[in-house]
Order: structure tokens, then sequence, then C-alpha cells
């Protein structure tokens, strides 16, 4: 990943061993990918900013023939990632220690390239030119992303107090789509949207906030931090019930891009033609 805010720089090795129980991990991404994938004789893929590996394990759960390189930028991560997958009883993994825009694997060495909710750590542009480098002719990236007119809609965007101006990295739709259209070699081939509805009490959200359960929550100041803990606890006893049972939608967007045909070596024999 790139971190373009200093408070990143720490946040993930501090979260590392509980990151995994702090955030949720969405089966019906992975079961659209598997379908899209299954029947493979083998799918060699990469997970680019894979975190603590809640979404690797459901990719080995759900692909068959799965073979998977495991790339994050934090060194914390990716210890727990080796643990919480050999426990799991897998082993067809390797990690890999890098940033998204420079990732150490060769020419069209990948079938598949996966990022869950990470995109808007790298510098999205270099990213996909690295991911165009790695991925063999006809290969898929899938992209599983928040966008920041959904994320204002979320329970964090209604009643956590400068949750969007704090969260400034996230894209637009139309953004991502106009990124995509200026990489020549690739095609945006479908938009996939997924809408969930989720339940809390104002207790699990006031610890999960606490617990830095988003990387927004670093980009505060202590003091602004607190007080603005308070008053989402206010907003959420105020909205809901007394009981603190709490409901609201989460949406995520899925990119499927998929890379065209190298076409590099026709063009140099036409050229040559004369």
């Amino acid at each position: 990943m790139i971190n373009t805010k200093p408070e990143m720089y720490d946040h993930f090795s501090n979260v590392a061993a509980s990151y995994n129980a702090l955030r949720r991990t969405d089966l019906e991404p992975i079961l659209y990918i598997s379908e899209r994938l299954n029947g493979n004789s083998t799918t060699e893929a990469a997970d680019i900013g894979c975190g603590a590996g809640r979404y690797c394990l459901g990719l080995f759960q759900n692909i068959d023939n799965l073979h998977l390189t495991c790339v994050d930028c934090d060194e914390a991560m990716l210890e727990q990632i080796s643990t919480y997958l050999t426990q799991a009883g897998i082993s067809n993994f390797k990690t890999l220690k890098s940033f998204a825009e420079n990732v150490p694997l060769g020419k069209n060495s990948m079938d598949v390239v996966f990022t869950f909710n990470a995109i808007h750590h790298f510098d999205f542009p270099r990213f996909m030119e690295r991911m165009t480098r790695i991925l063999r002719d006809e290969g898929c990236i899938f992209i599983y992303t928040r966008l920041r007119s959904r994320n204002a809609r979320n329970i964090w965007g209604r009643y956590f107090p400068l949750f969007l101006q704090k969260e400034d990295r996230l894209y637009e739709l139309s953004e991502l789509e106009e990124l995509i259209a200026s990489v020549p070699s690739v095609t945006l081939e479908s938009v996939e949207r997924f809408r969930y509805w989720r339940t809390s009490t104002v207790d699990r959200l006031l610890d999960l906030a606490r617990s830095n359960h988003y990387s927004t929550f670093p980009l505060y100041q202590r003091d602004e931090y607190e007080a603005s803990l308070k008053e989402f606890r206010r907003n959420l006893l105020d909205n809901y019930s007394s009981s603190g049972k709490v409901g609201w939608f989460d949406e995520y967007t899925m990119l499927v891009i998929r890379k065209h045909a190298d076409n590099d070596v026709w063009f140099e024999d036409w050229s040559g033609t004369g």
C-alpha cells in the first residue's frame, strides 16, 4: 500500500493482531469471484493489500486450485496472515512485503489480482500500471471497495462527526471509470454492487471506534477524536431506541477489469515489414 498520510505508518502494525476480529468479511463478493473462476485447472493469483488474511481465507475456501501470493507493505500483517492461513490447514500461499505500486512479481505471471477495501491506500494509476504488467493476457483484476458517496450513507458517515471530512481518500465510481479508461491495455468488464443490512449495539460500535477498526480514526487529533466519539454516542442514542439496537446499510462496489491480449510483438513485426 501507499500511505500518503503519516498516521498510517503505525496504524496497521498496531491493529494487526486484532484486525480480523475487528473487521467484517463479506462472503458475497467471494462467491461472485468463485463463480467466475471455478473450473480453471489452476488459478495463480495475488491479493494486494491483503491485511491479516480474512479475505484470503474466504478465497481459498471457495476457489478451486488456488495458488495465492498475499501482498502487503506491513510486516505485522503478513505475520498474522501466515499464522491465520496455516492454522486453517492452507499451504498454497506465500507472503510478499511490498507496496502495491511496485509489486516484484514477474511479467505475465498472474491469472488474477484481487484487492479488498484497499485501493484508497494506493496510488491508483501506478497500481493499475503495475497490475497490467504482472497479469497474463485476458487476466482479471477484481477490485472491491467503498465509494465516497456510499460512505456518507453508512452509520459512520451519518453519525460520527468529521468522518467524511477525514476520510477523503475514497473514490467515486466515475473517477475510477475514468482512471481505468485511461489504461489502454484493459477494459472495465462489469461493475457489481453489494448492499448489506447490518445490525449492532451502541456499545459494540463504540468499541470498534476505540479500537481504530477503520484507518480513518487515526486521522483525528486526539482531542477532536474524543469529542467526536462522545457526540457519536449521543447521535446513536438520539436516533435509535433505548435498547441500543442499531441498524444500517453498508454499500460496496466491485469492479471487474480485463487485460487485453498483448500486441507488442505484432506491432514490432508490422513495423519491421517496411
